[in-house]
């Protein structure tokens, strides 16, 4: 994730692709004003590939049913082209849903556990999942665990 306003660099395609993203992961997908308003049809033409989770930011939406999904394309996207792929995880902000998601994806790829993951991502940008993504990051954790 870039530390730029998350919606706008969603949509400008000349930006992502000088930054060579070869892959969109919108964690906010849907049209209303709290959502961004891209689909994979936004990114035809680019060579973009497009991803999208229709998530909100309010604590009892259950982002954990996308925890595996997002990780799965946050890993093909990052082996894409021989590892050369190169993905942008994004919501609104870039503050809660998406943060969540990459923190999943940390926890499940890499085996880290919930405390190591926040601290590692918070020392790279400013993150704040709502108190029911942390909630299910934890039961995420605990989950992890035992396998």
């Amino acid at each position: 994730m870039y530390p730029l306003y998350c919606r706008s660099v969603a949509t400008n395609v000349k930006l992502l692709q000088q930054l060579r993203v070869t892959h969109i992961l919108n964690v906010t997908e849907g049209d209303s004003y709290i959502h961004v308003n891209t689909g994979a049809e936004y990114y035809v033409g680019t060579g973009i590939i497009y991803h999208g989770i229709p998530a909100n930011d309010v604590g009892y939406f259950d982002l954990s049913v996308y925890f595996e999904e997002g990780a799965d394309i946050i890993a093909q996207a990052l082996a894409y082209n021989g590892d050369r792929g190169k993905v942008y995880v994004h919501c609104q902000k870039g503050y809660s849903h998406s943060a969540a998601i990459v923190i999943a994806y940390l926890m499940l790829r890499h085996k880290l556990d919930v405390q190591a993951t926040l601290a590692t991502v918070r020392e790279k940008r400013e993150i704040g999942p709502n108190d029911g993504f942390l909630y299910q990051l934890c039961q995420l954790n605990d989950r992890v665990k035992k396998d």
